[in-house]
């Protein structure tokens, strides 16, 4: 994301911190992984009240996703994650291991492939479709353990890119509760 207004972005950054929110908006990417992960881990070490992770993210990067998701499992106090307008690709897990999975009424899921960039010598890039075939296979037996679903019916889910209203994601097991009102954590 690019704000022109970048003071009044971390100042919003920082009153949702204090009311224990972490919001992760735009593409799912390394730096907003590692910011909202240092913002969990933060909220974790300071106090035993809820925390709640906000995901309005369309895409993910697979890394990135898989680092959020192992952070949102370690946290050790109640966690819980809500969906905002659209989270896609790998940027579902991260929603899907979270603690009690709360979607906005309009929120849709997105299930995408994981895309794969690389470049480089030939060694290298079949070296780098093999880790990225592993860590893909990850994505899905997760999502699988999280939602009660196959990991063949996942793995099919995301090279069909299905998308779910969150009606339709509470019946595949992905979502516990829609959110019928704002409210404090």
């Amino acid at each position: 994301m690019v704000y022109e207004d970048r003071p009044q972005v971390d100042n919003l950054a920082e009153r949702l911190l204090e009311q224990r929110r972490v919001l992760v908006s735009g593409r799912l990417d390394l730096a907003a992984s590692t910011e909202a992960a240092a913002r969990l881990m933060l909220l974790d070490g300071t106090g035993d009240d809820p925390i709640e992770l906000v995901l309005s993210c369309p895409d993910g990067d697979l890394v990135a996703a898989m680092a959020l998701a192992d952070t949102v499992e370690l946290v050790g106090v109640e966690l819980r994650t809500l969906a905002a307008g659209s989270v896609g690709g790998p940027a579902v897990l991260p929603f899907a291991v979270g603690g009690r999975r709360v979607a906005q009424p309009h929120a849709t899921f997105r299930f995408l492939e994981p895309r794969l960039e690389v470049q480089g010598a030939a060694s290298d890039v079949i070296a780098e479709t093999a880790r990225h075939t592993e860590v893909a296979a990850d994505l899905c037996r997760r999502l699988a353990a999280a939602t009660g679903r196959s990991a063949d019916t996942v793995a099919a889910d995301l090279r069909g890119r299905r998308v779910l209203t969150a009606q339709e994601a509470m019946a595949y097991g992905l979502v516990d509760e829609i959110q019928r009102r704002l409210r404090s954590v």
